[in-house]
């Protein structure tokens, strides 16, 4: 085992042990919560695909890790191209082509294409195309009289790929992850981390290792459709945040002396920053109010700034009143 992930290892067995009083033997897993010796991996929050995010990591077992990553993490790591920017090398990329599988279209219908990397064979087109910055040829598959005569026509390039399944799984994951990082067992072992570790990610683990990719993604589309609610994309905020990974800032969910039902962590992906909803389950009132929140069509939620410092929550007395629309996210 490598000595900085035997060192994390060790920390949270003290950690373990102090809220438990017995140390667990191999590794209590804050998704499966089960003890057993098996492979453990240096699990990275957010996933290093994406360039200017944090590279911070936790201890995990790598049969979860590697599923997760699998079956959501490369699907997601595909918000990261702007369509503006990255349109030729969509294109003429092989790895990017596979990822969005773009097309060509003419007038709505699809024509065949290939990366030329020698002469076009006569009874195909040419076509000169901008990768990025770099001209690349394309051969259309069609004659070089269908194309003049198909020049006046609407010409458009399609790139369609769903990606927030793929979205929601993983931000989820980086969220109970970010927590469990920050507060070690005193969240896993609580009822908010059985939930969002056991319950969601845990459990969808259970039913779909070892299933084939398009089996398991069709069954995340229900399975993940009850949590849908959970995840949002930040459509404005102070640009000084770099999640709560990094500067420990979150919202704390409460109405005036009402217990706090809720906490907003913050991922933050290269330049986008996204919230998700980790609720804590402490008393009825909080649990009732997060299922109810998932389910209904409220989406106005009172909140109070705060961060962890040292080793205790501050949390400010003002509260601020935000919007967080359900729609779009999963479905529509």
């Amino acid at each position: 085992m490598h000595a900085k992930l035997r060192s994390k290892l060790e920390r949270f067995k003290s950690d373990y042990k102090h809220l438990r009083g017995t140390s667990f033997s191999h590794f209590c897993c804050p998704v499966l919560f089960n003890d057993e010796d098996v492979e453990l991996c240096k699990a990275h929050i957010v996933n290093l695909a994406f360039p200017n995010s944090s590279r911070a990591w936790t201890v995990q077992r790598k049969d979860v890790d590697s599923f997760y990553g699998r079956m959501f993490e490369d699907d997601f790591g595909a918000i990261q191209y702007n369509e503006d920017r990255n349109l030729g090398k969509t294109v003429t990329d092989k790895k990017l082509a596979r990822k969005f599988e773009p097309k060509i279209l003419v007038d709505g219908q699809p024509v065949e294409f290939f990366v030329a990397r020698d002469t076009v064979p006569h009874n195909f087109t040419p076509l000169i195309f901008d990768g990025d910055g770099t001209e690349v040829q394309l051969g259309l598959k069609i004659s070089p009289q269908d194309m003049l005569a198909a020049v006046e026509k609407n010409w458009q390039i399609a790139i369609d790929k769903d990606v927030r399944v793929a979205t929601a799984a993983s931000l989820i994951k980086a969220a109970h992850l970010t927590l469990f990082e920050m507060l070690g067992y005193r969240y896993a072992l609580s009822a908010a981390g059985h939930f969002v570790g056991r319950e969601v990610l845990g459990e969808f683990f259970l039913r779909n290792r070892g299933r084939q990719k398009t089996e398991v993604l069709q069954d995340a589309l229900s399975f993940f459709r009850e949590f849908a609610a959970m995840v949002r994309p930040v459509e404005s905020s102070r640009t000084s945040m770099k999640g709560t990974l990094v500067d420990r800032q979150l919202l704390f969910c409460k109405e005036d002396r009402a217990p706090i039902w809720a906490y907003i962590v913050f991922v933050k992906i290269s330049e986008s920053l996204h919230a998700v909803m980790i609720p804590t389950l402490n008393e009825p009132y909080s649990a009732s109010k997060f299922i109810r929140f998932l389910r209904d069509e409220n989406e106005a939620i009172t909140a109070s700034p705060g961060s962890f410092e040292q080793d205790h929550w501050a949390i400010q007395k003002q509260s601020i009143q935000l919007s967080w629309p359900k729609t779009g996210i999963l479905y529509p």
